[in-house]
């Protein structure tokens, strides 16, 4: 994604919340990701209040906008044709609807899926607008098999910025008008088969706490029958209190799970946290190998 700024090192798998103060520079960033996604034969979703700018903007970049579209590689709607379907904003239908694309992207042959929300629409009555937050923390399942990226763009003169944080908190990654996205300072996580559970990468930290409890939380429901979900730590730059507390309240809550390739902080932090009062959890500084 060369010749981005901000965005240039996203990749399959991020999701991340973009604040933005500058019209020219929010329609440069998001044009550009778009065309990327065009040329790496991925699947391109735009939903903004102003789609016909973007499109035109698209084709002065020359990414051939018409045959995208009548293919069906490049999607463009405004939040009442995608988000707000209906009326108001349903966010278990929003999220049924992003499984079942990421599934239609993947049969039509695509190698990823890129779908880049303007989501300024959340300032506004609208029924059901007021769950936005949980709709960010959960949406966050869609990207764990590193087939889809996301960008939610949020423009910071228009929300209130003790709401900009929390939503800011539901999202592994993050951007800002003078902050790139950073994948060593932003969370990754990914999920993994053998073993059942999520690999993390980055940091986690109070910044993204509640995208890690959604994510984690998720793994359990979806473990179907595996005796243990597995933690692997290994890439993990920095766990701080909040991360550790967020592992060991689902182990508590859950049932078992391995952490392993913990750092000696995160060894510290789970152990003073009372990792060893918890039955079922297996905490170890190196990979385990299969379950």
């Amino acid at each position: 994604m060369a010749g981005l700024a901000l965005l240039e090192r996203l990749e399959l798998g991020d999701h991340v919340c973009w604040t933005v103060d500058d019209d020219d520079i929010r329609q440069s960033e998001i044009v550009a990701v778009l065309h990327e996604g065009l040329l790496s034969r991925h699947k391109v979703v735009y939903s903004g209040a102003e789609p016909d700018r973007i499109l035109t903007a698209l084709e002065r970049r020359g990414a051939g906008v018409k045959a995208a579209l009548a293919s069906g590689q490049l999607q463009a709607a405004t939040p009442e044709g995608s988000y707000l379907a209906g009326g108001s904003f349903d966010p278990e239908s929003v999220l049924a609807h992003w499984q079942v694309e990421k599934a239609r992207s993947r049969a039509e042959g695509y190698l990823g899926l890129r779908v880049v929300g303007d989501m300024n629409w959340a300032r506004r009555r609208i029924p059901g607008a007021e769950r936005i937050e949980w709709y960010e923390a959960r949406v966050n399942t869609v990207f764990t098999d590193g087939y889809v990226m996301g960008i939610c763009t949020y423009d910071k003169r228009l929300f209130d910025p003790l709401l900009l944080r929390r939503l800011a908190l539901a999202h592994p990654g993050a951007a800002g008008p003078l902050l790139p996205f950073d994948p060593d300072t932003s969370l990754r996580i990914r999920r993994t088969e053998r073993p059942y559970g999520l690999w993390l990468s980055g940091e986690a930290d109070m910044s993204n706490r509640h995208a890690l409890k959604a994510m984690v939380e998720e793994a359990f429901v979806m473990r179907d029958g595996r005796p243990a979900v597995t933690i692997d730590a290994t890439a993990l730059r920095f766990a701080d209190t909040a991360a550790a507390r967020v592992l060991l309240h689902a182990a508590a809550a859950y049932g078992r799970m391995n952490i392993v390739g913990c750092s000696p902080v995160l060894l510290r932090l789970l152990q003073f946290h009372g990792a060893g009062l918890i039955p079922g959890l297996l905490v170890t500084a190196g990979y385990t190998g299969d379950e």
